[in-house]
């Protein structure tokens, strides 16, 4: 009569991919893989050059603020600035999208009311879509536009797309949030979000010497 194998029950390392930026085949991994992918636009506001003074001596304080629906976000401004750079990224969830205009304005900080310097208007419709591995997309210079239309003086140097949170640019971007609307005119704040990557630990059936679970991480 034959003997039954011996089982082992020993405890097992286990080492399975997770990503992280290898290349399987022609597709750069991530860990983002493990999770369902959500969609973004991100406006990357990189610069302006030759803005006209507002004021009575002739300055400028500016900044931009990058508007979507009843969602907003604002640069830090700069005092008496015409060639201000800012360097700064924008998200906004796909999900919360509820306009087909991007509408990127130009604006002097002032004590009583800011004023409007000039904006840049996109059709989203129209915005590029790109996922990594694909090169990140050039900022491009833009001519600021009046509310009519009309060119003015100044120009903005943007960077517009529609991406994933695989994007090098979600970690350093600024993210639109839901939860803070009330109401048509309300305006969601913009908060630095750090996204976390899933920690997977394996439970192995298999049981030791003493009756319990062994842990395989």
């Amino acid at each position: 009569m034959q003997r039954p194998s011996q089982e082992d029950f020993s405890l097992k390392e286990t080492k399975p991919h997770l990503g992280g930026g290898k290349v399987t085949g022609d597709k750069l991994t991530s860990t983002y893989d493990l999770v369902e992918q959500m969609q973004y636009l991100y406006v990357r506001v990189v610069k302006a050059k030759d803005l006209p003074g507002k004021d009575l001596t002739g300055s400028l304080d500016p900044y931009v603020e990058v508007r979507l629906g009843n969602y907003r976000g604002t640069t830090r401004h700069f005092e008496k600035k015409s060639n201000p750079e800012w360097s700064q990224v924008f998200a906004f969830s796909k999900d919360q999208i509820q306009s087909s205009v991007l509408e990127v304005n130009v604006k002097d900080k002032d004590v009583v009311k800011d004023d409007f310097v000039g904006r840049v208007m996109f059709d989203l419709n129209e915005i590029p879509k790109r996922v990594p591995p694909d090169s990140p997309l050039a900022p491009q210079w833009y001519r600021l536009e009046d509310r009519n239309g009309n060119k003015v003086r100044g120009e903005l140097m943007l960077a517009v797309w529609m991406g994933t949170q695989a994007d090098e640019a979600f970690p350093e971007s600024w993210h639109s949030d839901a939860a803070t609307v009330s109401g048509a005119d309300a305006l969601a704040n913009i908060r630095s979000k750090v996204y976390i990557s899933p920690r997977i630990v394996i439970l192995d059936q298999l049981q030791n010497s003493c009756g319990s679970p062994a842990l395989v991480s």
